[in-house]
């Protein structure tokens, strides 16, 4: 979390301090930090065969893995996820309501047009006589996707909006696809077959192996067996949460070059360093 006390915009003798406090970069470390955790475990759970050679027996490592630390794991891993992706969207909504409260001493960069742009989109001016409609048109933009939120970002600014076919974006859409799906969890069932059969792959999860090749073979994520279902029992790991990291911050650097802007020191844009998913051994 990150609190910044300033004097209210417009800036002259009757500007008040104000209190602004932002959570979105504190959501993506948040989730380096619980993809390191998934990671630790499951650095564990890969030495077990080699600490205990006896244990050669998949459904044994398993159940030596449960006597650890599973529901940690599962805690850590599904939490980086959905960590990752809050941060996204409340990314865009710091982002307006920033440019609405401090003007060009907002945090993200931008000049002052800029600002006063996006100030208008975030909070649309009361006309007396179109009242109910410009708190309509806010309500509805509330309720806009983080894709359509950002897409707007730019075009207030007259830029082109997002490229659906660059990797940024579509790896960001991926992710809150998976977040809607964890969020909005129903019950995901399959047949346990012959040794080798898989079932159909979902869309999402096949966008999902994309970007995480071999990720559906068993030893890519130890907590869970070889005949688990893809999603949620392999997905819900240090991979995907790593990816999901990565994902969100990649998107949003890609939106500050789209922006032009050159992040100043104390600006809220995140930076590769917030990447960290994995410790040194």
């Amino acid at each position: 979390m990150t609190t910044v006390i300033a004097f209210a915009y417009p800036y002259d003798e009757s500007s008040c301090l104000t209190v602004r406090t932002y959570l979105s970069t504190s959501y993506l470390t948040s989730a380096a930090l619980l993809a390191r955790k998934a990671y630790a475990i499951e650095v564990v759970a890969l030495r077990l065969p080699e600490s205990a050679p006896s244990l050669v027996d998949e459904v044994e490592i398993v159940e030596r893995i449960g006597v650890l630390q599973r529901t940690e794991h599962h805690a850590y891993a599904s939490s980086a996820i959905v960590m990752s992706a809050l941060g996204l969207e409340a990314f865009v909504n710091e982002l307006f309501a920033d440019c609405e409260a401090a003007g060009a001493g907002n945090l993200f960069g931008l000049s002052g047009d800029q600002a006063e742009k996006l100030a208008l989109v975030w909070s649309p001016p009361q006309l007396s006589s179109e009242h109910g409609s410009s708190r309509k048109k806010y309500a509805d933009f509330e309720r806009e996707s983080a894709f359509r939120k950002y897409d707007r970002v730019l075009t207030a600014l007259s830029l082109p909006a997002l490229d659906t076919s660059a990797k940024p974006v579509m790896a960001m859409q991926t992710l809150m696809e998976l977040r809607n799906a964890l969020a909005h969890y129903k019950l995901a069932a399959h047949t346990a077959g012959v040794q080798g059969e898989r079932s159909a792959l979902s869309n999402l999860e096949k966008e999902l192996q994309q970007y995480l090749v071999d990720h559906d073979q068993p030893n890519h994520n130890p907590m869970t067996g070889e005949h688990n279902s893809y999603f949620p029992d392999r997905v819900i790991g240090h991979a995907v949460a790593e990816w999901s990291v990565q994902t969100a911050i990649a998107f949003l650097l890609h939106v500050q070059a789209r922006l032009s802007v050159t992040p100043r020191q104390g600006d809220r844009w995140p930076t590769t360093d917030m990447e960290m998913t994995r410790f040194e051994e």
